[in-house]
């Protein structure tokens, strides 16, 4: 497998960075010819890349399958910080959506979507509020691991026995903002971050929320789940979440809803951790890409 970087520009003047992984690989840069007009998005959790391990499994089963695959870095997850203040966050649809855009531009005439973690939550939103508008190239959506209701699954990651998770995602972003100073010239005053946020609540309430718009975290968490309108969704949706996956709550496993929809499934695998679901030692395969391809009805 071979990525082609492309950097898509966005409305607002920021970008990201889109990283190609075509069926025929010759015809990068052209419009898919009949062979090749099937693609599969993939969008990455927090603080992930399209080089975390479950996007790369996902996209080389989509190519032995015969289907191109494009896996997307949300701003500021591509290697090089993005332009505005802020970055990505668990509602910001209208990127996913410009990817979409672009997509349909190159002319793939059937597509499908996936997403882990935080960017699953991002899938299933962007398919509720797109709802009877979606585009009719989108065959199916699909998330995985995913904290649909994000006021719950926030006090989840910060439990105890997830103590080293939340260090590691602190520490990134303290990263990432000090990047942001030395190269973008923003003033962050990150001895502050240091001192003072040692949560993720405290991270959203500080600088999520008031660079995004939102009032304060809690109102973010709200307008961003993606649970209170999964009954907005009109294609095919499949949500994947083990039930031993550390970072979810219980809120987010609707089996009374998922039991009720048409469009809708839920699957609960007893085990599979966050966006693990291992095949074999090795962890070159995992269980999610062969659910994924089997739930998108395209086979090895």
């Amino acid at each position: 497998m071979q990525y082609y970087r492309e950097r898509l520009e966005l409305a607002d003047g920021d970008f990201v960075d889109l990283d190609w992984s075509l069926a025929n690989q010759k015809e990068f840069g052209k419009k898919p010819g009949t062979k090749n007009n099937q693609l599969v998005i993939l969008t990455h959790g927090m603080e992930g890349s399209s080089h975390s391990k479950y996007i790369l499994h996902t996209v080389c089963a989509a190519n032995a399958a015969g289907t191109s695959a494009v896996a997307w870095n949300m701003r500021g997850c591509s290697g090089e910080p993005n332009r505005a203040l802020h970055f990505y966050h668990s509602g910001r649809t209208e990127d996913l959506a410009a990817v979409v855009r672009h997509a349909l531009a190159k002319g793939f005439k059937k597509i499908w979507l996936a997403g882990f973690s935080l960017g699953g939550n991002l899938t299933l939103l962007y398919a509720a509020r797109e709802g009877k508008t979606i585009a009719k190239e989108i065959q199916s959506v699909a998330a995985v691991c995913a904290p649909v209701d994000l006021v719950s699954s926030q006090a989840q990651i910060e439990a105890k026995e997830n103590r080293l998770y939340l260090k590691r995602f602190l520490r990134d972003f303290h990263a990432k903002f000090n990047t942001k100073t030395t190269r973008r010239g923003y003033r962050i005053d990150t001895k502050k971050f240091a001192k003072r946020i040692r949560t993720l609540g405290q991270l959203d309430a500080h600088y999520t929320a008031p660079w995004n718009g939102f009032p304060d975290e809690k109102v973010y968490y709200q307008q961003c789940s993606s649970l209170p309108v999964l009954n907005a969704i009109r294609v095919p949706a499949l949500l994947l979440n083990p039930i031993d996956d550390p970072f979810l709550s219980r809120e987010c496993y609707p089996q009374r809803f998922a039991g009720k929809s048409k469009n809708f499934t839920l699957e609960m695998p007893e085990t599979g951790g966050h966006c693990a679901m291992l095949l074999n030692l090795r962890m070159s395969a995992s269980f999610m890409e062969k659910r994924l391809l089997e739930f998108f009805k395209i086979m090895q």
